[in-house]
């Protein structure tokens, strides 16, 4: 219909997690939709606390809804799409122009399975992908896939505007800043488009948040920026890919006054008192931001708004009296990028910081009742046990095993495509060996995304390796029991407490809560177990033999004391999903002391 809106879809694809890694952390093997932990929750955790919103296709959005575009935002996780619901939601609105942002290696899967199947059946759409994954694998997504017609690189609202406007007619795509693309002469990329001035962005469009609302669900935050970039290089980061190139802009700040004013209208429109704070460095560098801080903690409470926030910062942005000032105005939540607790670690990650300044902050954090989410990375592929041991001495020293999400703990380092770390493991292993692709089998698909986003970096030391299999398998297994076995049978403890059995169901309860708050102080002494065997084995030369079996006694040693009967007794009847991770739930038991005497030292 001539003069009708250019219609334009944003997605933010689902998580679809790789399962053929027996040593991959829980939390990739055990996503769930918002509904199912809404389902489950009984107490609300660190993983109610974040809704997962897709805030940068809402800037999007709200950019081209400016300029009177009709667009649809989906997000998939949060709406609880499969593959086929996204593409038939897709369909049904029939877009013009489809942009797929891509945060993570795990929704690339999903992504590039909803695009193929869309261009197969409006072939006039024109799809564009962007985000951090996307910008660092665009000349390889544009040769791989030919229903990709192109991506954006780096910030995304001056480059789809302007790809409307292509779209449309009204100019070339060499007009359109930022798009990688297709040629006779093979990939043409634009140059980047000069920084968004924050200031001028309208707020962010907030469908995420209401269609978690229609779908009778509850909201516990929103998710909000102050500011964008960071002036860190750690190698691990994909932030620095997107700011590469920026003479100017790598860090910029929000009026503070504009961003209570988006609270506050949040606030009013959407109920949400709670809000994450999705910088890259909350806190920011130097006077002018410690300024701006300030003054953002000024005017919440000059307005008088009940809210609360949490952030992700560097320990090296850290002024106490600007924390004390935003303290009162609801920060109550801070994530630390820790990472690890060895020098020669922080080095080698080009992380800018000390083992010493990490130590103070937690001690400030505490200091000031902020609820601390340690972010910390135990080893990466090139690690040594010494670097290992550092580290767990320091969780020993700082008692990060306290948080509220101790096994938060147990990470390894993720090679991102992009990154200074991609770029290192390339040169020293080699780039990945990618498999052909049949973009319609899910198989082939999957397998080819795995080896394109560096799903395999195996540890070069044997005996890290041995320690991190036999670590990761109990931090999964008791993951499960937290996060999927617990919550629905304290649900019905609860109820059962308000009938008959009382006595028991309370009983129960408390055994529950005993172990929750155990679980902490039993995976650190789990850490020092297993590094203290592999460092005995590996200093008498022996082979890594007999972690898993260590690990196992130590487990049931601590399960015993709380659940004398065993806890799969204790379970009984067995709810589903006990023994669903690969890993320790499935492994035989283990063998006795004198079996191992031998392996171990």
């Amino acid at each position: 219909m001539p003069g009708a809106p250019l219609r334009v879809a944003l997605v933010g694809p689902r998580e679809d997690p790789f399962t053929d890694d027996p040593d991959r952390e829980h939390r990739e093997r055990m996503l769930r939709s918002f509904e199912e932990i809404c389902r489950d929750i009984v107490t609300f955790g660190a993983d109610y606390t974040l809704s997962r919103e897709f805030l940068g296709i809402e800037y999007l959005a709200a950019t081209l809804r400016r300029e009177d575009r009709q667009v649809a935002v989906v997000g998939a996780g949060n709406e609880g799409l499969d593959d086929k619901a996204l593409i038939a939601r897709l369909t049904a609105f029939a877009p013009d122009l489809a942009g797929f942002s891509l945060l993570y290696d795990l929704q690339l899967k999903s992504a590039l399975t909803a695009a193929r199947a869309l261009k197969g059946v409006r072939p006039e759409t024109f799809i564009v992908f962007g985000g951090p994954l996307a910008s660092a694998i665009s000349a390889l997504l544009l040769d791989t896939f030919p229903f990709i017609d192109a991506v954006v690189e780096g910030e995304g609202e001056a480059a789809i505007a302007r790809l409307a406007d292509a779209v449309e007619g009204r100019c070339a795509l060499d007009a359109v800043p930022s798009l990688v693309r297709r040629s006779d002469g093979g990939i043409v990329k634009q140059p980047r488009a000069i920084p968004a001035d924050l200031d001028t962005l309208p707020h962010p469009a907030r469908d995420i948040i209401a269609a978690i609302r229609q779908r009778g669900l509850p909201v516990p935050s929103a998710y909000l920026t102050t500011s964008r970039g960071c002036k860190a290089f750690c190698t691990f980061c994909t932030v620095p890919n997107i700011v590469r190139g920026m003479k100017d802009g790598v860090y910029r700040m929000r009026d503070p006054r504009d961003v209570v004013d988006e609270i506050e209208a949040v606030t009013r429109d959407h109920g949400v008192t709670r809000f994450y704070m999705a910088d890259d460095n909350f806190l920011g560098y130097g006077e002018a931001s410690n300024r701006r801080m300030l003054a953002f903690a000024d005017e919440i409470l000059a307005r008088g708004l009940k809210i609360n926030f949490h952030a992700e910062c560097r320990v090296d942005s850290l002024v106490p009296e600007t924390l004390v000032r935003l303290r009162e105005a609801g920060f109550d939540q801070i994530l630390f990028g820790l990472e690890s607790g060895s020098a020669k670690t922080l080095k080698r990650w080009a992380k800018g910081q000390t083992v010493e300044e990490n130590e103070a902050a937690v001690a400030l954090a505490r200091a000031l009742k902020l609820d601390l989410m340690p972010s910390m990375i135990l080893l990466d592929w090139e690690s040594g046990l010494d670097e290992v041991d550092e580290s767990i001495g320091f969780v020993e020293r700082t008692r990060l095993w306290r948080s509220n999400q101790p096994l938060w703990l147990v990470n390894r380092l993720k090679v991102h495509c992009g990154t200074a770390a991609a770029r290192r493991y390339d040169n020293v292993r080699g780039k990945p060996d990618l498999p052909p692709v049949d973009a319609g089998d899910a198989g082939s698909l999957a397998r080819w995304c795995a080896a394109a986003t560096y799903q395999r970096t195996p540890i070069e030391n044997p005996h890290v390796a041995a320690f991190w299999s036999a670590l990761n398998g109990e931090a999964n297994r008791w993951s499960v029991l937290i996060d999927e076995v617990l919550p629905p049978l304290l649900k019905t403890l609860r109820e059962t407490s308000r009938g008959g059995d009382r006595d028991d169901a309370l009983a129960r309860i408390k055994r529950i809560a005993t172990f929750r708050r155990s679980v902490g102080g039993a995976l650190a002494g789990l850490m020092r177990r297993l590094v203290d065997a592999a460092q005995e084995q590996q200093n008498v030369g022996c082979r890594p033999e007999g972690l898993d079996d260590v690990a196992r006694r130590f487990v049931e040693e601590f399960e015993t004391k709380l659940f004398p009967e065993g806890l799969d007794a204790w379970l009984t009847p067995k709810p589903t999903g006990l023994v669903a991770m690969p890993g320790a739930a499935s492994r035989p038991p283990a063998r006795p002391a004198e079996a191992m005497s031998a392996e171990i030292g």
